[in-house]
């Protein structure tokens, strides 16, 4: 699975890609195939000040075709990548039940 990261106004870019690949990889394990890749982009919009002010947004790419978008806002770039992670994956089960159900 390829994940690709871009960050805005943020440091140490290389430790939050690491710990994008480790989430994604346990958050995705289990559909195998169906995942293509996932990006996310984490930007800090509050800067020193703190607070909600982190901003992260994740695009998940199925191998079947089509997308699964997922926003959200944390006080980490580690909060906010787990989160929306975590919401992909509940976006991709739902959507695998799914899919199931009606076949």
């Amino acid at each position: 699975m390829n994940i690709d990261l871009s960050t805005r106004n943020l440091p140490d870019r290389p430790k939050l890609l690491e710990f994008s690949q480790r989430r994604a990889a346990f958050a995705f394990a289990r559909f195998g195939g169906q995942v293509q890749g996932v990006a996310i982009r984490v930007e800090d919009v509050n800067g020193p000040r703190g607070g909600l002010g982190i901003s992260c947004l994740a695009r998940l790419r199925l191998a079947q075709g089509g997308e699964l978008l997922v926003e959200g806002a944390a006080s980490s770039p580690e909060q906010g990548i787990a989160s929306v992670l975590a919401r992909l994956a509940g976006r991709l089960r739902r959507l695998a039940s799914f899919r199931h159900d009606h076949r």
